[in-house]
């Protein structure tokens, strides 16, 4: 059986259309009939492909129903039930990271906005550290390295990320009351002060004692899931029954 499997880190509706370009220029365009012209073709949301991968063969497989958490350049997320990914009525769940969470200051007055993603996402660390200090980086590994040799502008940085992040994590776990939550993406499994100041965060948040010793494990398959979930979502649409 040959077929192709597409994660793009987009929304992605039901029919495989891409309905976002905050990445890539995709939306509107025929992408999954193109695919198709090389052999029967899946296109869906990297979040959701990855979550995939990890209910079948990762971290989740054991889990009736976790919660997916992807951290790297973007933040995604997405509630699996019994093995498969939760799309949502149009195909837009997992944009957990992406709109303001708008507030105004008690003390002041002011109207606050702050965007998860602009804090908790390696962009957003590199953009923070390097408001901080005369210090230039482009990456966030070198945030983290920074951090972790001592630099006390770094650990702020790195720090604040993982609180915010924990923040909304407690909150969906308190909405969804998920079994487990996996944690992918090239920061999520950083380790270190992240780690440490999302997993206190999260635990932090949560709010009922039911989940208070909820497993928060990383992700298998590092950078792959997204591949390894994409080419599974495919074989599961179009293998042959046996």
């Amino acid at each position: 059986m040959v077929a192709v499997g597409v994660a793009v880190c987009e929304l992605v509706d039901l029919r495989g259309n891409i309905t976002s370009d905050q990445t890539i220029p995709w939306r509107g365009l025929p992408v999954q009939e193109r695919f198709s012209e090389l052999a029967p073709a899946v296109v869906e949301a990297d979040s959701r492909a990855a979550a995939f991968c990890q209910a079948r063969f990762g971290a989740g497989r054991n889990h009736r129903i976790f919660l997916y958490l992807t951290v790297g350049t973007g933040i995604g997320s997405s509630l699996v039930l019994e093995g498969v990914p939760y799309t949502g009525a149009r195909g837009s769940s997992g944009t957990l990271a992406s709109s303001p969470l708008s507030t105004r200051c008690t003390e002041c007055g002011a109207e606050l906005g702050p965007v998860l993603e602009q804090i908790a996402s390696g962009p957003g660390l590199v953009t923070h550290y390097n408001q901080l200090t005369a210090k230039r980086v482009e990456k966030a590994e070198q945030v983290l390295a920074a951090a972790a040799a001592g630099d006390r502008d770094a650990a702020q940085v790195v720090r604040t990320a993982g609180e915010a992040l924990g923040a909304t994590v407690g909150l969906m776990i308190n909405m969804l009351d998920p079994e487990a939550v996996v944690v992918g993406g090239g920061l999520g499994m950083a380790g270190g002060l992240y780690w440490e100041g999302f997993i206190a965060s999260t635990r932090g948040h949560i709010w009922s004692d039911t989940h208070r010793d909820l497993p928060i494990v990383t992700a298998a398959y590092g950078s792959d899931a997204g591949f390894v979930g994409a080419a599974a979502l495919a074989l599961r649409r179009y293998a042959a029954p046996p």
